[in-house]
């Protein structure tokens, strides 16, 4: 976020997975604090847990709200903790739906800072198809699960070989998490 404001890129920040909605909170503190809160923040959550996969990669991981309640966080809970923080404010959009249907759709055509955390193949996939050819040149890419989840990191690979791009060198950030710049 400090690169993207002091390089005075434009674009707005998503979030596409957003549990509790920490990262995005983050988000919308940093723009309100750093004078920048005519940019979004897109909350983008099914709210409702993970969907269940009918991609092979995912076939093995069940991770839906029967298996995993604890990643079925509703879209009040969210919104309470943005209040809570006093940053449940106008620049801040909660697209609820699985990402398949909600992100071609996001009413934004410049993204600056895109956090993925889909956790599964076909949830980062559908995200990357909407969403990357927004995100501007310089502009941060973080895949939360991309040492975690080895069908994640697979639908990373295979988005940029279906493009016929180079893969971005990736940056660690934790155990799981890595981020890169758009080129």
């Amino acid at each position: 976020m400090d690169q993207i404001r002091t390089e005075g890129l434009q674009g707005d920040f998503i979030e596409c997975g957003v549990w509790r909605g920490g990262g995005c909170i983050f988000m919308a503190g940093y723009l309100l604090a750093n004078g920048m809160a005519d940019r979004k923040v897109f909350v983008a959550d099914s709210f409702q847990g993970l969907p269940r996969s009918t991609h092979a990669n995912d076939l093995d991981v069940d991770l839906s709200k029967e298996k995993a309640p604890e990643l079925a966080v509703s879209l009040d809970t969210v919104r309470g903790n943005f209040t809570i923080y006093g940053l449940d404010r106008p620049n801040v959009v909660f697209l609820k739906g699985w990402f398949k249907d909600t992100l071609l759709s996001v009413p934004t055509d410049r993204i600056a800072l895109l956090r993925m955390d889909g956790d599964l193949y076909e949830s980062t996939m559908d995200t990357l198809l909407a969403l990357y050819d927004r995100v501007v040149s310089g502009g941060g890419v973080i895949v939360d699960d991309y040492n975690a989840v080895p069908a994640c990191r697979q639908a990373v690979a295979d988005f940029f070989r279906m493009r016929g791009l180079p893969q971005p060198e990736m940056q660690e950030i934790d155990w799981a998490g890595v981020w890169f710049r758009k080129p």
